[in-house]
This record gives C-alpha cells, structure tokens and sequence, in this order.
C-alpha cells in the first residue's frame, strides 16, 4: 500500500475509534441468537401464510422471565388498533425473585414494535381477507434483544388438519428408508 493510503486508513481507524467506544463496537452483534418459546399450535391450527419480524415492548420483570424461558404464546395473538399493533392473550410468569411491588401483570396487552409499512399491509390483510396474526416463536437476537416471529395466518379446517398429519407420516416414513 502506498503511503497516502495508509494515512487514510489511520485516520478513518482514528474517527471511528473517537465516534464509539472501543467495547461498544466488539460487543455490538457478537452475541448468538436463542430461542425462548415455540408456538406449535399456530402451525397445526393455522396456515401460515406471511412472517413478520417484530420487537416487543416490555417491563424488567418480563424480560427476566422471559430469559428464563417462561413465556406462553399457545392463546396468542396480534390484534391492530390506532395504528399500534398488540400482542394479547400471551403469558409471561411472575419473576421468581421480584418482590410483589415490581412484578407485571402476567397476560397484559403488550404492544409490538412494527414499521408503519408493515403495521398497514397487516391491518389491510385482516381487514380484507380474514386473516388473523398469531405469534409463531420468540428469541433473543444476536444484540441480545427479544424478537418475536409473527405470521399472517388462515385457519386449517378438520380435513386440512389430517392432510398435515398424513404428509408428515410420510415423510417421516420415506426418510426411515
């Protein structure tokens, strides 16, 4: 390299080193995704036809629990009001070792972090189509943030249902052979 670029490269290294702190940029994204929770009655119930990454809104004591893997998502489900999306029906457990003064109301409304994009193209698809938005799975992210996998979802009926069933039979079958 020639020495005019490596001054350039000292100096953006300088800017950037002077812009963030040295272990915000190591730690920022170095973590591993987690699942918490899995909702294997939305992808027996339902058809899931769209997923849609979401962040949610909580209190301390909520996170803890739901680090703690105490979280229910099988009643499930997003409902669209003002402009806002919510989360309903979904418990999350007392933290074990919070005091009764700090601890959260266990199936409270929790609202989910959408663009206003996708909060739209959701509302229109309910609205128009009947649709309904079921939370599918939660995780950690890599920047240790809890994400929740919702899906745009139509119903399976009894007869769909049993198709599942015997497909997945199937395979299952086909791969023991």
């Amino acid at each position: 390299l020639s020495r005019s670029t490596m001054m350039s490269i000292i100096v953006l290294a300088s800017l950037c080193a002077m812009s963030r702190s040295p272990v915000i940029m190591m730690a920022k994204g170095t973590g591993v995704a987690r699942d918490v929770t899995l909702n294997r009655q939305a992808r027996q119930n339902y058809e899931l036809l769209e997923e849609y990454e979401a962040g949610i809104s909580l209190v301390g004591t909520e996170v803890k629990s739901c680090r703690a893997g105490k979280i229910n998502l099988r009643d499930g489900y997003c409902q669209i009001k003002d402009g806002e999306c919510w989360l309903r029906n979904v418990h999350i457990a007392r933290h074990q070792f919070s005091g009764t003064f700090f601890q959260h109301d266990e199936t409270r409304s929790r609202r989910l972090l959408l663009n206003k994009r996708e909060i739209r193209k959701l509302d229109a698809a309910v609205q128009q189509k009947g649709l309904t938005i079921v939370p599918v799975k939660a995780y950690f992210n890599c920047d240790n943030r809890l994400k929740l996998q919702i899906a745009l979802a139509r119903g399976k009926n009894v007869a769909d249902k049993r198709d599942t069933i015997k497909q997945r039979d199937t395979d299952r079958e086909v791969k023991r052979q």
